[in-house]
């Protein structure tokens, strides 16, 4: 009868199996390693790139803000001939002058954020994103003086209702070259009218006129210092980020 033997092996050393172990350790940590890397690549680009869109969002508002200081000069100008028309020696007698310039108690200028990048970091997770602690808290202060700006906004709006307001009680509109009115249906008087002129009234809307143009005028101020602000945040977010 024929005999097999079987092979026997040597007892392993503690040593091989450490290396087996230090082997595998080294494959898993460096894997995390990597990952954490990459993650840690595309947390820069994503970053970067709100960076990017929220400096595009301040140019698109140094636009907005020129656009509506330039505009509030020609409409406080505008406000001044209002007023001096209601100064005039007999103006009850020809308020006509008036209907040249009424359309101004009437126009509101503002500036709107452009907030694209502002609300899309916040839907994402707040500014945690923008882990740079300097850049977040550029862009928080830019945010917070665009509330600012907001509320001097509301006084605006205020001061124009009340000019406006004391304008529908004094003039017959009626009689004004309205474009909104049928004027198949509903014919115009010959000449521009008054609903009153009792002079406290005139002298009520002089005064309400005056202090719209007086709110646009502090609301201007802080347009001029927002933009110095946004001009700071791009400069500065640039150079932090090492754009062009």
């Amino acid at each position: 009868m024929e005999v097999h033997h079987h092979a026997h092996h040597g007892k392993r050393k503690w040593t091989h199996y450490f290396w087996e172990f230090l082997m595998l350790f080294l494959a898993v940590f460096c894997g995390f390693l990597a990952e954490y890397q990459l993650e840690h690549v595309i947390e820069n680009q994503r970053e970067k790139k709100y960076i990017l869109s929220f400096i595009e969002d301040l140019k698109a508002d140094t636009t907005k803000i020129n656009q509506v200081l330039q505009a509030s000069i020609e409409h406080r100008n505008g406000l001044d001939s209002l007023m001096g028309v209601l100064k005039e020696p007999g103006f009850v007698n020809n308020p006509g002058k008036f209907e040249n310039y009424v359309n101004n108690v009437f126009l509101l200028l503002a500036f709107h954020q452009t907030d694209r990048t502002l609300q899309q970091l916040k839907n994402a997770g707040g500014m945690r994103l923008i882990r740079k602690q300097a850049a977040s808290d550029s862009i928080i202060s830019y945010d917070n003086m665009v509330k600012e700006v907001e509320e001097q906004k509301e006084d605006l709006y205020n001061a124009n209702q009340a000019a406006a307001n004391l304008t529908v009680q004094i003039f017959d509109f009626n009689s004004s070259n309205n474009p909104f009115i049928n004027r198949t249906l509903v014919p115009r008087p010959e000449k521009f009218k008054l609903l009153t002129t009792e002079p406290t009234k005139l002298g009520e809307l002089f005064n309400s006129i005056l202090g719209f143009k007086v709110t646009s005028f502090i609301y201007c101020v802080w347009l001029e210092e927002l933009k110095r602000n946004a001009e700071r945040q791009i400069i500065f977010l640039k150079k932090e980020y090492h754009l062009k």
